[in-house]
């Protein structure tokens, strides 16, 4: 028996894969992989070890990944502790067999922005980015698999190549070389490395239409507090600029409701921009302060009922929009890639990230054509088309 507990974000996920590959030769082995980007991660994290000692007393028991990291002496009771820096050189060389219908792709670890609330510039602050050729080694490795889909995934995938003298945009030229690539879909990338250059060269390749920006806010004041970098009017041209490129894009964002100082203009502010641009996902985080943060220090000064309230706000608004986006494709067709959703009932994602119900007979992992025949607000359904 092998088990793997995944916590956090798709670079946890591959690193998670890599790991439990590596020690595959144990034979009844439990890795708990662990995320410490918020406070609710922490909390998660240490309550999913501490069931896992409970669930498996004659397992052996690794811990691993940031919050092992961060609080070592939480995770004594596991026979191993491998943290998330350690850790790169344990899997440096292992190629995955990940139990997903996307492949998950690590080009890039580390990050060195200067974010005043995030601790991931904290403990992976060392860029460390794969060569081109190991790149081009796993997509080959992807496909021998069969998958019809890799994700590009790393802790700051704009900062691909900056220890190499490379660059993101250098990269997806070399996939170009590729023969039968597989639709290659970019993870979270920040609105800094959204260029006319990286995007010419993304339409150059099977491109999933689907961007996931972290604009954490839009009000300038606070995006000056969150050491970002860029202000309002830089996200619009960056929005405007996908919007223009291709059609029927989904443009998905993080953003942080309650950071210290955010009073009800600066996250009108906010609220509004998401209304007046092109979003069709969200993913909205309560303020956490993390230790080591630049941040730390201002506290935690808005309430949760307030925080609370915002989020749902922005939920609430994003629930429409995107019901709106999926209108618009009502009988398009598109490629999804079939997934099997734990309750019998078949579906896929759209390569511009539109999950389908899929109404009549197709085979898990297969890549088929759906024509969209049904949107709700709970779902989108379709059917195959030859």
């Amino acid at each position: 028996m092998r088990t793997l507990i995944n916590l956090g974000c798709k670079l946890n996920q591959y690193e998670g894969s890599c790991l439990i590959k590596k020690f595959g030769y144990i034979r009844n082995l439990v890795i708990v992989n662990t995320c410490c980007v918020t406070r609710e991660a922490v909390t998660k994290s240490l309550k999913k070890f501490k069931q896992a000692i409970k669930k498996y007393p004659q397992s052996t028991i690794i811990a691993t990944g940031c919050t092992c990291r961060l609080y070592p002496e939480k995770f004594s009771q596991a026979h191993q502790v491998i943290d998330n820096i350690q850790r790169l050189d344990i899997i440096n060389d292992v190629l995955p067999t990940p139990e997903k219908s996307r492949y998950f792709l690590k080009i890039e670890d580390g990050c060195t922005e200067p974010c005043t609330f995030c601790i991931v510039s904290k403990i992976r602050n060392n860029i460390q980015s794969k060569s081109l050729e190991k790149i081009k080694t796993e997509i080959s490795w992807a496909q021998s698999l069969g998958y019809k889909e890799i994700v590009l995934v790393g802790a700051n995938i704009g900062l691909y190549g900056v220890d190499r003298g490379l660059s993101l945009t250098d990269m997806v030229r070399m996939l170009q070389t590729i023969e039968g690539l597989p639709r290659i879909r970019l993870s979270s990338i920040e609105p800094r490395f959204i260029t006319e250059e990286l995007i010419e060269n993304l339409k150059e390749i099977p491109f999933c239409r689907h961007f996931h920006i972290p604009i954490q806010s839009a009000d300038d004041y606070i995006l000056t507090q969150m050491g970002r970098g860029y202000d309002g009017l830089h996200l619009k041209r960056v929005i405007g600029l996908i919007k223009e490129s291709f059609v029927d894009v989904a443009i998905g964002g993080d953003i942080i409701v309650g950071f210290p100082g955010e009073g009800e203009k600066e996250f009108l502010n906010t609220y509004n921009f998401v209304k007046s641009t092109p979003f069709t996902h969200l993913h909205v985080f309560p303020y956490s302060p993390r230790p080591l943060t630049n941040s730390y220090r201002l506290g935690d000064p808005i309430p949760h009922y307030i925080k609370k309230e915002r989020l749902w706000l922005l939920k609430n608004l994003i629930a429409e929009k995107n019901f709106e986006f999926r209108k618009r494709i009502l009988h398009k067709t598109f490629d999804i890639i079939i997934e099997n959703n734990g309750n019998k009932s078949l579906s896929g994602l759209t390569d511009n990230y539109v999950r389908v119900v899929v109404q009549n007979g197709c085979e898990k992992g297969k890549p088929v054509g759906v024509r969209i025949t049904d949107v709700s607000k709970e779902f989108t359904c379709g059917v195959v088309v030859a």
